[in-house]
């Protein structure tokens, strides 16, 4: 391919990286939301020629950073040069190119049309494609469904066109942001050749992924962002999978002593949740078998486009599955809408933005507050008082909307909502996701406390640290497989865990328990009987 197709060099070379001018330089760039400081005076440097790689658990400032190169949104504080020159990128947003996890693409144009959008020239979307267009669009497999609207084709293929967009402009930047959840593993290795070329030809590549090992292969550096600041850069033999891992997590969680896990669970335990041969609707996952028994808080691990996440929410009836599935020993669909309750990882589909924290709190209840088919307003009241003070929610009425909480007290009420059911298992997508430390401590609290109640617990999560901090059981999941389990208290401290865990998310189930000698963790805990 030729022109801006092939990802010819700009103003700079790859040779030309080595003057230390050339390339992308941020310094001490700060963007706060009200009182949250999103980044807190971050510095990197990505050079021509390279994959930057950009790790960092959720709430880290990856996307923040994201949104401000690509002119999404506008900084703070701070310094951006490209090539030794100052970079507004607000007014020079041609000169980056972004590839998002979710495709930011029109549905009701075609697929060339979006691939056009924005170098259109004077006669809006009348031309036809250049012959570059049409090579790039055969190239990524697509040029059959050009005429086609974006809305009728798949996921997978609407995001080769957001990275046909951003490679058909003549662009210095190209940032990938978590770009291949939604590809197959060939498509994914199609992306990332086209991202070594692309670095090959000069141009500045930053990835942005939770996937240890693709950045562990794919990159030149990696730099690890946490509390908005860039922590460290790895690079050479500091590169790997173990490396990453543990950088992510040094000093990110530790168990308070009360909080130390020390009672094991009686062998002959109730069975909570039991899946036979359970298989995603889908194909995200396969051939499932899981026994939780109750009083476990059991953690599912794993990236975008494992499995783990469309496993979870089967439990709860939120996504399709067959096989079986047992709620203590009963199996059924009404079984499993009343056996389980889930509060998803977007906690606003959880709650009712337009009612207050009370009516949130009891809205999943039916015969405890109705009579005669009309509501119950006393019982309302007094149940959401309870719910009120045995939830910590700091709130000074429960008339009071329930958008005038902060994050972690939405959150508090959002999973009191679920546990008022008494659900025999409770599932919950990211528990803490986007709340500050001393809710997170509250909501491990609240599961805990659950579970000592002689109720399963299921999290899915991303993060290592909320795993070691508030799971018993770790199961990680790769390519729709679940691995052999971790158990957490066997792990002295997170960065053994995170070893294990991402041991486990290279080789999948095969690997089977995580080997001790390969970084000096412990061995992982026996399969439940």
């Amino acid at each position: 391919m030729s022109g801006p197709v092939a990802g010819a060099p700009a103003s700079g070379t790859a040779a030309d990286a080595g003057e230390g001018r050339t390339g992308l330089r941020i310094r001490g760039l700060r963007k706060w939301y009200g009182d949250t400081r999103a980044l807190d005076g971050l510095d990197l440097e990505a050079r021509r020629g390279e994959i930057l790689g950009i790790a960092g658990p959720n709430g880290a400032g990856k996307s923040t950073l994201i949104k401000i190169l690509a002119g999404e949104t506008t900084a703070n504080d701070g310094e951006i040069l490209l090539d030794g020159r100052s970079w507004d990128t607000g007014t020079e947003r041609d000169r980056v190119a972004v590839v998002h996890q979710e495709p930011q693409l029109f549905p009701n144009l075609s697929v060339a049309q979006n691939l056009m959008v924005g170098r259109e020239g004077t006669r809006a979307l009348v031309r036809g494609l250049h012959a570059d267009e049409r090579t790039l669009l055969s190239d990524l497999g697509i040029l059959e469904i050009a005429d086609r609207p974006l809305a009728e084709v798949p996921l997978a293929v609407q995001q080769r066109v957001e990275i046909g967009r951003a490679l058909a402009r003549d662009a210095a930047v190209f940032l990938f942001d978590e770009p291949n959840s939604a590809l197959t593993q060939e498509e994914s290795e199609d992306l990332f050749r086209r991202m070594h070329l692309l670095a090959d030809a000069g141009r500045v590549v930053l990835l942005v992924s939770h996937r240890i090992a693709e950045l562990a292969e794919h990159t030149d550096r990696v730099a690890l962002v946490l509390d908005g600041l860039c922590t460290t850069v790895l690079e050479g033999e500091a590169l790997t999978q173990e490396g990453i891992a543990a950088g992510l997590v040094t000093g990110q969680a530790a168990r308070e002593p009360e909080e130390q896990i020390t009672v094991r669970l009686a062998d002959d335990a109730a069975t909570a949740l039991r899946l036979t041969d359970w298989t995603h609707g889908g194909g995200e996952f396969a051939g499932i078998e899981l026994h939780v028994r109750a009083g476990e808080i059991v953690a599912m691990v794993g990236v975008e486009g494992s499995g783990a996440r469309e496993l979870v929410r089967s439990i709860a009836g939120f996504e399709r599955g067959s096989g079986t599935i047992e709620i203590a020993g009963r199996s059924g669909r009404r079984v499993v809408a009343d056996g389980t309750s889930l509060v998803s990882a977007d906690r606003q589909t959880s709650l009712f933005t337009n009612l207050t924290i009370g009516d949130n709190m009891v809205s999943r209840l039916n015969r405890e507050i109705t009579r005669g088919g009309a509501l119950r307003r006393g019982r309302m009241l007094e149940i959401a008082h309870d719910l009120r003070d045995r939830f910590r929610v700091k709130a000074s009425s429960v008339h009071l909307p329930i958008r005038s909480l902060s994050g972690g007290n939405q959150q508090k009420v959002a999973i009191a909502a679920a546990i008022v059911r008494r659900p025999e298992v409770l599932v919950l997508e990211e528990p803490t996701r986007g709340v500050d430390i001393g809710s997170k401590r509250e909501i491990y609290r609240l599961m805990r406390q659950y579970a000592a109640e002689g109720h399963a617990v299921i999290i899915y999560c991303t993060e290592v640290p909320e795993v070691f901090e508030a799971a018993d059981l770790a199961y990680v999941i790769s390519d729709g497989r679940l691995s052999a389990p971790l158990l957490v208290m066997n792990y002295p401290d997170v960065e053994a865990l995170a070893r294990a865990v991402t041991r486990l998310e290279r080789h999948g189930s095969a690997a089977g328990p995580a080997s001790p000698g390969a970084a000096d963790a412990p061995a992982a805990g026996a399969a439940p009987a």
